[in-house]
């Protein structure tokens, strides 16, 4: 349970642990005026042998929670960045669905976020729990290689983002999301992203107008340029969604 916290909180928490259960050891049971008084006695010698073998074994426990903590973090940033340094056309699609999630929680932990997976089979919609500032976001991710991301995978996500009083959510998908998904998530902070964006986003590249193609405003996909064919900017060049017409999101060239 204590593994799943920030290693940080762990290390924090030992201290404090090992002094509480020192305080408690120390406790001395009152005297025994009467029979009555009996019980009290004793709990005071229970609650005092619980504080000398608590004063060891807490600390140590959350000494290696934090350890735990850590290399669970550690892992996951070396899976993130082993996984952008192939030369792989698609390095998603070698992955298996817990490096997948692993891979998706380094990248938010590398955010910022506080990132905890839940367990497989019981997630209720959801692969992950991150924190930030106070507030909590839920993290659904597909592995989806040929089929959409439909509106019911956001629309279940939205349901349990409400539930659970969320802040926000987020879809990652290795595959495309639909119009109705796109649309339904607008508005509802909901945030769907491309995968394929995360595991480029530190590749290196010699072309200069490559290493400058933003991101799709409403789906996260990149952009490429296009050239306005009608109305008041004909002929002028802008950033249209890779992934139209699924997608119309538009950027102007000059930001």
């Amino acid at each position: 349970m204590f593994a799943k916290l920030p290693w940080q909180v762990c290390l924090a928490l030992a201290p404090v642990a090992w002094f509480g259960f020192n305080l408690l050891s120390k406790i001395e049971p009152p005297p025994v005026a009467d029979v009555s008084q009996l019980g009290h006695t004793v709990a005071y010698q229970l609650a005092g042998t619980v504080g000398m073998f608590m004063q060891a074994l807490a600390p140590a426990a959350l000494l290696l929670a934090a350890l735990t903590s850590w290399i669970a973090t550690r892992k996951r940033a070396s899976l993130l960045e082993q996984t952008k340094r192939r030369n792989e056309s698609e390095p998603l699609l070698s992955l298996h669905w817990k490096q997948f999630e692993s891979l998706v929680a380094a990248h938010f932990e590398q955010q910022g976020y506080h990132v905890a997976l839940t367990k497989a089979g019981a997630d209720g919609g959801v692969d992950a729990i991150a924190k930030k500032g106070g507030e909590t976001f839920l993290i659904q991710c597909k592995q989806w290689r040929a089929t959409q991301v439909g509106v019911g995978v956001v629309r279940e996500l939205f349901g349990v983002m409400s539930a659970q009083g969320a802040t926000g959510a987020y879809v990652v998908s290795a595959g495309p999301f639909t119009r109705p998904a796109v649309e339904f998530a607008e508005g509802r902070n909901i945030e769907l992203i491309d995968a394929n964006r995360i595991v480029r986003s530190a590749k290196p590249t010699t072309d200069q107008s490559a290493s400058a193609q933003p991101n799709c405003p409403k789906c996260g996909a990149g952009m490429v340029k296009r050239t306005a064919k009608r109305g008041a900017n004909a002929g002028n060049p802008f950033w249209g969604c890779s992934r139209y017409p699924d997608c119309r999101g538009t950027l102007s060239i000059d930001g």
